[in-house]
């Protein structure tokens, strides 16, 4: 019976046995709870281990351990591959719920500005009174015991139930608004342009039927092992360093800047080395011209700072490199509506007719249901956001720029596998309209009403990423061809866990931030200065309530920035279009912007190592190495995130943090 369920063809055709099965939905909600308290305890009470923050997410690949561990017992069970899949997705996605991105970026959003305004005298209550009273709770001992805690006094759930149950809807309908994009995206990447989707190789991986023994293929790969074992000797000689400051350790990353204490070499102060086994093990399965043009970007873009400092430029930030990947953000996200615009067009007018839509029965939602899907969910987005008080104006671009970029952002997961969060910027979508418009676009009628609802979306842009884990679906559907599941179970799959995750997400933050205060979770003090997301929001609120004294203009310098990231992204899809193929990657130029701080070295490693392993030995000594490079990235969300983010929590002794951004 096992055998013949793992012999399934990877089709994802609506023939397929279902994996979304009583049992897979029971064992999925208990290790959903059960990561939820993982979550609490690693990333709220001790602060050691960002779990929710890794790609693929940590919780996620601990249920593909926890069935490689238990793999006889899941065979007598008669669990099938396709199964273990959904249980996966729905671990991944409901768990990241409760991520520092998500429901712990979004909740202090609705309180900070009543807690901090009354507390420090600061306009940002004042901003906030502007808001409609029902996104949020507005008794003021329901908001301080938030942040300092009850005193034997009942959880105030009364409060918060009717506001939480609208914020449900809207990240539900974001989701739904995003699958809706992906579904129309994914024939156009999976079947015509044949992305890799190199993340999904994980799950594939760890789930593939064994042969010839009990353990999947990976897990009999010597290399594999190789890989594992230098990523957990590095991560423990962290560790003894820690106990013993006498080992000499790596650490997390390198200061170059040390050495850099001259003008004009003192601009790259902030330059470093980061130790990044995960972007050096999934490195090698990025293209080469996406490795080489993310390191060698990066070094241009420090010349660039160097020569600008020696020509006397005095424009902080220069030479803007956020700024000029969001402008190439924006050319690639043309250029992918362009590319597929026969299939887009061919979608949408069959959409539009009646009758059956021919082709569409295997994808992850009817074409009909996804194109009028999108309609209605990005008009309920914009319509919420226009009750809370954004200005239409203001709101459709808004939603529409966080769909495009998150478009981009899908396609560099998708083409690179490259994980890293915060290759969507971490900021500068928050900062990218008053930069270009200045602050006097969020006041309207002479009111900055629409400035403090601008500011309650920004946990969406500041420090967030709920956009960017809406690509777990994208990813959900490859998996699914990959494993014999229904695509459509797929969505169903991701849609629940995300109802589910955000239910769970609400009790655990509200019944720990009421149990302890808020302000002395997540790396906060008793000083009440709150934790990191704590910090972030009253960042927000208090630039807003800036601009109610003082408006700021346009940047011109970031403009322009802005124009030239545009500018030389269409110029590289021109020329790979024209020459159908080139040494620079407008995908590794974003990349290189965006985050090229982080990723350089790594890639620079991985990009060394591929070219020499397929200038020796070509495509079969490559194959031969991936489970290497696999292992090491598997070893590090092993050892670092599961065995690490496990015992950290309660041994808080030893100071070893590890983040996964």
């Amino acid at each position: 019976m096992v055998a013949e369920r793992n012999s399934l063809s990877t089709s994802s055709a609506t023939g397929s046995p279902r994996s979304l099965t009583p049992r897979a939905v029971l064992v999925s909600l208990v290790l959903t709870f059960l990561g939820v308290l993982w979550i609490r305890q690693s990333e709220l009470l001790s602060f050691t281990c960002q779990i929710t923050e890794s790609i693929p997410p940590i919780p996620g690949l601990a249920v593909l351990f926890l069935f490689a561990l238990l793999r006889p017992l899941a065979t007598r069970m008669g669990f099938s591959r396709g199964e273990i899949a959904v249980i996966y997705v729905f671990v991944g996605v409901g768990t990241v719920m409760s991520a520092v991105g998500v429901t712990q970026a979004f909740l202090p959003y609705l309180t900070v500005p009543h807690y901090f305004g009354d507390l420090r005298g600061l306009k940002i209550g004042e901003l906030a009174d502007l808001l409609p009273a029902w996104i949020g709770p507005r008794d003021p001992e329901v908001i301080r015991t938030f942040y300092e805690g009850l005193d034997g006094q009942p959880m105030p759930w009364g409060e918060w139930a009717g506001p939480l149950a609208l914020w449900l809807g809207f990240f539900l309908v974001y989701w739904w608004t995003a699958t809706c994009v992906w579904t129309l995206f994914r024939a156009q990447w999976v079947e015509r342009e044949r992305l890799t989707f190199p993340v999904v190789s994980i799950p594939v991986r760890l789930t593939e039927p064994p042969r010839g023994g009990v353990e999947p293929t990976f897990f009999r790969n010597r290399l594999a092992w190789l890989g594992f074992g230098l990523v957990t000797a590095y991560h423990a000689i962290n560790v003894l360093h820690i106990v013993n400051p006498s080992v000499t350790a790596p650490g997390a990353y390198f200061s170059l800047g040390q050495y850099f204490t001259e003008r004009p070499l003192n601009v790259l102060g902030g330059l470093s080395i980061w130790h990044r086994p995960e972007l050096i093990g999934l490195g090698f399965l990025v293209p080469l011209d996406i490795l080489f043009s993310v390191w060698f970007l990066f070094v241009l873009q420090q010349v660039a700072t160097v020569a600008g400092a020696v020509a006397g430029v005095d424009s902080p930030g220069y030479p803007f490199p956020g700024d000029q990947a969001m402008g190439a953000y924006l050319a690639v996200a043309i250029a992918l509506v362009v590319l597929a615009r026969r299939h887009l067009w061919r979608v949408v007018a069959q959409a539009v007719r009646r009758g059956r839509m021919p082709g569409d029965r295997a994808e992850p939602l009817p074409y009909r249901v996804a194109v009028f899907g999108l309609a209605a969910g990005f008009a309920a987005l914009v319509l919420f956001a226009c009750k809370v008080g954004v200005a239409l104006r203001i709101a459709v671009p808004f939603f529409a720029m966080l769909f495009s970029f998150g478009l981009v952002y899908c396609r560099i997961r998708c083409e690179s596998g490259t994980p890293s969060i915060w290759v969507l910027q971490h900021s500068e979508l928050k900062f990218l309209p008053t930069r270009l418009f200045g602050s006097d676009l969020f006041r309207v009628g002479g009111s900055y009403r629409c400035l403090a609802a601008w500011t309650v979306f920004q946990f969406l842009t500041h420090g967030g990423f709920y956009n960017q884990t809406t690509v777990q679906q994208m990813e959900s559907f490859k998996l699914a061809d990959e494993t014999g599941v229904s695509r459509r179970e797929m969505t169903v799959t991701g849609l629940v866990a995300v109802a589910v995750g955000l239910v769970l997400a609400y009790w655990m933050f509200l019944s720990t931030y009421y149990d302890y205060g808020t302000n002395v979770l997540a790396g906060g003090s008793t000083t009440g200065t709150g934790g990191v997301r704590i910090g972030y929001c009253l960042e927000s609120w208090t630039e807003a309530a800036q601009k109610l004294d003082a408006a700021t203009a346009p940047e011109t310098p970031r403009r322009w920035a802005f124009g030239v990231g545009f500018c030389i992204a269409l110029a590289l899809l021109g020329t790979r279009t024209l020459l159908l193929r080139s040494v620079i990657s407008p995908l590794g130029f974003i990349m290189a912007f965006a985050n090229g701080t982080q990723l350089w070295w790594s890639f620079l490693i991985a990009w060394a190592a591929k070219s020499l392993i397929l200038k020796l030995g070509g495509v079969g000594l490559y194959r031969r190495a991936v489970p290497f490079f696999l292992g090491i990235a598997v070893g590090h969300f092993f050892v670092g995130g599961v065995v690490w983010g496990t015992l950290a929590a309660f041994f808080r002794d030893i100071e070893y943090i590890i983040w996964f951004p």
